[in-house]
C-alpha cells in the first residue's frame, strides 16, 4: 500500500488530470439544450419522493433518475452537483481509455490516446451535459475494463449500464461470451434484483413495462437519425475553427475505421465485440452527437490497432496534439454567470437573457408549463411542473400522451406558460422520422391560447418563446 501511495497507477494519474480540466469546462457551463432538462428534472422529482413511470413520464431505464436523485439529496439540488458526476465519469472514461490501450501497448500510445481522447471532450462543439448515455456509456466501458480480471464487478458495472439505458444490454450480453458466467451473472444479479424490488415497492414496475411498451410504439420511427446526421448542425459555443469541425467529424468516421483496422490488427476479441454492441445500442439515432457517446470504444480498438514499431512516435504524437490542440481550441466565448436557484451558472449572452427574464418573473415553487420541449428550464427555475410531461416532443407523442398533459394542468392550472414556437422545419431536421401529421398539438394549442394570455414584463418582447400568464 506505500508503494501505491508513493507512486499511483498512470490510470489514476490520467484520471486526476482529466477530471479538474472537465470541472472547469463543464462543472457550471450551462446550455439550453433539448434533452439534459429531462434528467434533472426527473431526478429533482425522485429527490422530493417521486417514481421514474409512476409519477412522471420517462422513457429511459429509472438508473439516471436513481443515480442524480440520490446526489440532489444528499448534497442538494444544483448543476455543479450534477455535473460533478458527469465529470467523474468522463475522466473515468479516459482512465479506461488508458488501462485497456496499455494492455497491448505501451505506455506512451496509451498516455497519448487518452489525453488526445479528453481532448476531444474539451474541445468538441456538442453540447457535452448530463444524459443517460454519459452514465452508461461510462459504466459498460468500466465493466470492459474488468471482465477478465474481476467478472463479478464486471457483471455490476454492465447491470448498472443497462439499469440507465436498456440498449446497453447488448454489452453486458456481448462481454458474457468472454467471462466466467457464474461470478458474471452474480454481478448482473447483485443489481438487477435490488432495482425490481425498488420498482415493485413503488408500484412502478408495470408503469416501466409500459413505457418499453410506449418505446417500441412510438421512439424508433420518430427518431430514427441517419449515419453522422446533424455532425455540423451543434455549436455549443461561438468561433468554431479547424479543429472544432475535425471533432465534429470524428464520432461518425471513426468507427468504421476502427473495426476495419481492428479486424485487421486482431484487436482483442472482447473490446472489438463490445465496441460493436455498444454502436449498436445508439440504434436509432445514429447521429453525430449520438455516436459520440460510443466514441471511448472505437478509440481503445483504434490505438490497440497500432503497430508496436510505431507506438512510442504515434503516442508521443497524440499528446503534442491533446495539449496543442486544447490550447488552441478552447473556447473562447465570453460567458455570463447568472445566480439561480440551482447554483451560479456560466452562460452565453443569449441564454442570459432568457433566463434573466424568466427569473425576474417566476419564483422557485411557481407552477410553470413549459411547452412544447425545453425541461431545462424547470430545473434552471426551480419552479413545479404540474404535469407529468416534462415534454412533450412533436411528432413522437401520442394524443393520448397529449390529452394526459391537458387533463393534469385542467385540474392543476399553472400559473405561467413558456411556450417555445417551434417551426416545422426546425423539427423536422431533429427529428426527421417525426409523424407529419402530429408536427403541431392542436388540442394542446388550443387550450393554452384559450386560457393564457401573452405577457412582456419589461415592455422588450422575448426571443425565441412567448411568455404566457393565466387569464384572471
Amino acid at each position: 500500500m506505500s508503494s501505491l501511495l508513493r507512486r499511483p497507477p498512470s490510470s489514476a494519474l490520467v484520471f486526476l488530470i482529466a477530471l479538474p480540466l472537465l470541472w472547469v469546462r463543464f462543472g457550471h457551463w450551462f446550455y439550453l439544450s433539448l434533452d439534459e432538462g429531462i434528467y434533472l428534472e426527473g431526478a429533482r422529482r425522485v429527490a422530493s419522493g417521486q417514481a421514474p413511470y409512476r409519477d412522471f413520464f420517462a422513457i429511459t431505464g429509472p438508473g439516471v433518475f436513481w443515480l442524480q436523485g440520490a446526489v440532489f439529496h444528499f448534497f442538494g439540488t444544483s448543476l455543479p452537483a450534477a455535473r460533478a458526476v458527469l465529470c467523474l465519469e468522463l475522466a473515468a472514461t479516459c482512465a479506461a481509455i488508458h488501462s485497456l490501450v496499455g494492455r497491448t501497448a505501451t505506455v506512451t500510445l496509451a498516455v497519448g490516446a487518452s489525453f488526445l481522447y479528453l481532448a476531444v471532450l474539451l474541445t468538441t462543439l456538442y453540447p457535452v451535459y448530463i444524459t443517460h448515455r454519459w452514465d452508461s456509456n461510462t459504466f459498460a466501458l468500466l465493466a470492459l475494463c474488468f471482465v477478465d480480471r474481476r467478472p463479478m464487478l464486471a457483471g455490476v458495472l454492465a447491470a448498472v449500464a443497462a439499469w440507465i439505458t436498456p440498449p446497453l444490454l447488448l454489452v453486458a450480453v456481448a462481454l458474457a461470451f468472454f467471462v466466467r458466467l457464474r461470478r458474471y451473472w452474480t454481478g448482473i444479479a447483485l443489481v438487477t434484483v435490488p432495482a425490481l424490488a425498488v420498482l415493485v415497492a413503488q408500484g412502478a414496475l408495470s408503469a416501466l413495462i409500459q413505457s418499453l411498451l410506449w418505446d417500441a410504439a412510438n421512439y424508433s420511427a420518430a427518431n430514427k437519425l441517419p449515419w453522422g446526421a446533424l455532425h455540423l448542425a451543434f455549436q455549443s459555443f461561438r468561433a468554431p475553427d479547424l479543429i472544432h469541425y475535425v471533432d465534429s467529424i470524428l464520432p461518425a468516421l471513426l468507427p468504421p475505421v476502427a473495426i476495419l483496422v481492428g479486424i485487421v490488427a486482431r484487436v482483442r476479441r472482447p473490446v472489438l465485440v463490445a465496441a460493436v454492441a455498444a454502436l449498436a445500442a445508439c440504434y436509432p439515432r445514429f447521429g453525430g452527437a449520438q455516436l459520440l457517446f460510443a466514441l471511448a470504444f472505437f478509440w481503445i480498438v483504434a490505438a490497440a490497432s497500432v503497430p508496436r514499431r510505431v507506438q512510442q512516435g504515434v503516442g508521443a504524437a497524440a499528446i503534442l496534439i491533446a495539449v496543442g490542440s486544447t490550447a488552441l481550441a478552447w473556447p473562447k466565448e465570453k460567458l455570463k454567470s447568472i445566480e439561480t436557484p440551482v447554483g451560479i451558472l456560466q452562460v452565453s449572452r443569449l441564454h442570459f437573457l432568457t433566463l434573466k427574464d424568466l427569473l425576474e418573473v417566476t419564483r422557485p415553487g411557481d407552477r410553470v408549463f413549459v411547452y412544447p420541449y425545453l425541461p431545462a428550464l424547470y430545473f434552471a427555475l426551480g419552479v413545479e411542473n404540474p404535469s407529468r410531461y416534462a415534454w412533450l416532443q412533436p411528432g413522437m407523442m401520442s394524443d393520448a400522451d397529449v390529452r394526459s398533459a391537458i387533463t393534469s394542468l385542467r385540474s392543476n392550472p399553472p400559473k405561467w406558460v413558456v411556450w417555445h414556437d417551434f417551426t416545422e422545419g426546425y423539427i423536422l431536421k431533429n427529428w426527421p422520422g417525426s409523424d407529419r401529421g402530429r408536427l403541431r398539438f392542436h388540442e394542446m394549442e388550443d387550450y393554452l391560447k384559450s386560457g393564457y394570455h401573452v405577457v412582456v414584463p419589461d415592455g422588450v418582447p422575448t426571443v425565441g418563446y412567448k411568455l404566457m400568464e393565466r387569464n384572471p
